[in-house]
């Protein structure tokens, strides 16, 4: 019986919902920092096949240099995100732009493609034409060297 009531209390105070907001921390991340960083971070990690392999051969380390160039650390990037997490309505916010960013990419990289397409069905006519003139070209060298050779006799 006594159990119960420890374990009845221990509940109560577990669920007491105390709000204990994050403070902001010194060097917070500004919204449109942190936007750009995740942003980057999820190109990073989507690219978790050869490209990364390649960066990573070459001495690149994707998330060391995504702080490097935005001039922050990883402690200063949790504290912010721990920051911003807990601010949800912020939050979704900067992961709503993100998301806005990352589909306009992909719609960038899909007319890009489309272009690759039509561009390379072109030079492929283009190329058949260049050989066909070729091929005719040929032909006529080839009747050519089979006529018997005049000689001065």
């Amino acid at each position: 019986m006594m159990k119960k009531y420890i374990f009845i209390i221990i509940i109560f105070f577990s669920c007491n919902n105390t709000n204990n907001k994050i403070l902001s921390p010194d060097n917070l991340i500004s919204e449109e920092k942190m936007e750009d960083v995740i942003y980057e971070m999820t190109l990073i990690n989507v690219s978790k096949g050869v490209n990364r392999q390649i960066l990573e051969r070459n001495g690149v380390i994707p998330e060391e240099y995504i702080f490097k160039k935005y001039d922050i650390d990883s402690l200063q990037f949790a504290l912010s995100n721990e920051f911003y997490s807990n601010n949800l309505d912020t939050y979704l916010k900067i992961y709503e732009k993100v998301k806005e960013k990352l589909n306009s990419s992909k719609q960038i990289v899909l007319d890009s493609i489309d272009n690759y397409k039509k561009n390379r069905s072109q030079r492929s006519l283009e190329i058949a034409k260049k050989k066909g003139k070729n091929i005719i070209l040929d032909s006529i060298k080839m009747k050519r060297s089979r006529m018997p050779l005049k000689t001065n006799d």
